[in-house]
């Protein structure tokens, strides 16, 4: 059994890097937690970063890629799952993989994921010889055997969504869930072996990363997508319909930069059920990604405090409303089992008192990033001189551009503003150095604004489709670009 080892928040003004594990270099398509994750722990180490952000390592939808819409909340993603570690460990041969290289700048998904699925079932079928992997006892087995039937029912039904699945198995009666159960026992065993490789990797890498000081940065959204098995397997923590189809979906509502605001779609929760269980199911996802990573972000925090409901049935989120959550509460147990000094807070956007309140009185670090600070109209509380010790502050985040993206889609005013403020024309490298001059006690860097990437590099771009793909090409990964950092870091004492 892996030994897990956790870190806090105490520590004072250290430096990360935010790049997700996707990009990592790979010659099989798609990073993994192979070589080159523990590479560019060693890049980090020599950076003198304590911390990498990486982003959720869910499973992804189909419909986008995003980790963010996943089908399940404690499974992992099993295109991470290292070909060449597989090969070393006597699971699979040079034969076997021969012919499944990829090399490309961007994420081919489809191919990844067909590829992968077919490398590891030959692994799986090695393995019923060779018993090399442990399938019965590793710790997150009873957390994945929901989604591991789940998912073998998706492929029995022909990738249906699991609202249309027959009426008995829909509901999870125990006859229907037995006989399924039964019947699809090979795929279900397929699908354990793949979870037990995927974690058995992950805590090799994990443990390897903190070994060397560098502490893992997670996310979690704070919302499930409507295709997973945690609301197929939970259908009272959600507000549904009689057939269970989400009555209310989550969104944001019209803001200055949109005027339909976003319709996001995920099922939202009840509240009021989840206090009948004592937050039961939240509280084992909280642990279990306390356990997988050491510090956690929690995306979109005023979800906890009151969330935007907007009616299944329309098209935007223009004609929703606010609804109050049970954050504090949750929170409060929380505290009680020690759990919140290891949690930041995504507290962006239009945040109100109530809010905020619910931040500090948990004393929750918040998040401020650097893209949102100049405005040539009025002082911004994002701006460098403003930020505080209890920020993790972002020159940007996942959705946000590249650093280029950023200064090159500037008009004129706001770049004389940027330029004047941070007394450079070389305005990159100096927000970077502006951030690390800041007090807050982590700031966080995307790589690709240390790589100098326009925005054909950027992570995400909300509501469009074509993300999650950018690559970090091995050869980027300098002993001069680690010096630079290096240097950065210590300059402005954060290491």
């Amino acid at each position: 059994m892996n030994k897990i080892r956790r870190a806090n928040m105490s520590d004072k003004r250290k430096a990360g890097i935010l790049c997700p594990v996707f990009s990592l270099s790979s010659k099989y398509g798609i990073g993994s937690f192979g070589e080159s994750a523990y590479e560019f722990v060693r890049f980090l180490k020599k950076s003198k970063q304590t911390y990498w952000q990486i982003l959720p390592l869910v499973p992804i939808s189909s419909d986008g890629n995003s980790p963010y819409l996943s089908p399940s909340t404690f499974a992992g993603n099993y295109m991470y799952i290292d070909i060449d570690k597989l090969v070393e460990d006597g699971l699979l041969s040079e034969s076997d993989v021969r012919g499944y290289e990829f090399e490309d700048d961007f994420v081919d998904y489809d191919y990844v994921a067909k590829s992968k699925d077919q490398i590891l079932r030959k692994a799986f079928e090695n393995n019923k010889v060779l018993k090399i992997i442990d399938t019965e006892n590793f710790s997150e087995r009873e957390l994945v055997r929901g989604f591991c039937l789940f998912e073998a029912l998706k492929k029995h039904f022909n990738a249906k969504s699991w609202l249309e699945f027959p009426h008995d198995i829909k509901y999870r009666k125990k006859k229907s869930v037995d006989y399924y159960e039964k019947l699809l026992a090979s795929e279900i065993e397929y699908n354990v072996f793949v979870q037990a490789l995927f974690y058995k990797q992950y805590f090799e890498l994990k443990n390897y990363a903190n070994d060397l000081g560098i502490k893992i940065f997670g996310d979690l959204p704070v919302y499930v997508s409507k295709e997973s098995s945690d609301m197929w397997q939970n259908p009272d923590m959600f507000v549904v319909n009689e057939d269970l189809s989400p009555k209310l979906v989550a969104g944001v509502p019209p803001d200055r930069f949109s005027e339909t605001g976003q319709y996001w779609g995920n099922p939202v929760y009840d509240w009021d059920c989840c206090e009948k269980t004592g937050f039961e199911w939240w509280l084992k996802r909280l642990k279990h990604n306390l356990k997988m990573y050491d510090v956690l972000r929690l995306d979109h925090f005023r979800g906890f405090e009151a969330f935007w409901v907007i009616d299944a049935s329309e098209n935007t989120a223009e004609n929703g409303h606010w609804i109050k959550a049970k954050g504090e509460e949750f929170f409060e147990i929380l505290k009680k089992e020690n759990l919140i000094d290891r949690i930041v807070s995504e507290d962006l956007g239009l945040i109100t008192d109530d809010v905020i309140n619910l931040r500090d009185r948990f004393s929750f670090k918040g998040m401020k990033v650097m893209q949102f600070a100049f405005d040539v109209n009025e002082e911004s509380d994002y701006l460098p001189h403003n930020v505080g010790e209890t920020t993790v502050y972002y020159t940007g985040t996942h959705d946000n551009q590249t650093l280029r993206g950023f200064v090159n889609s500037r008009g004129s005013d706001e770049l004389d503003y940027i330029e004047n403020y941070v007394n450079s024309r070389d305005v990159e490298l100096s927000m970077i150095k502006a951030a690390y001059m800041t007090n807050s006690c982590l700031c966080m860097c995307q790589m690709q604004d240390f790589l100098g990437l326009d925005d054909n590099y950027r992570t995400n771009t909300p509501n469009t489709l074509g993300n999650w793909k950018w690559r970090l090409k091995k050869e980027w990964l300098t002993d001069e670009l680690s010096d630079k950092i290096s240097a950065i870091t210590k300059l402005y004492n954060r290491d």
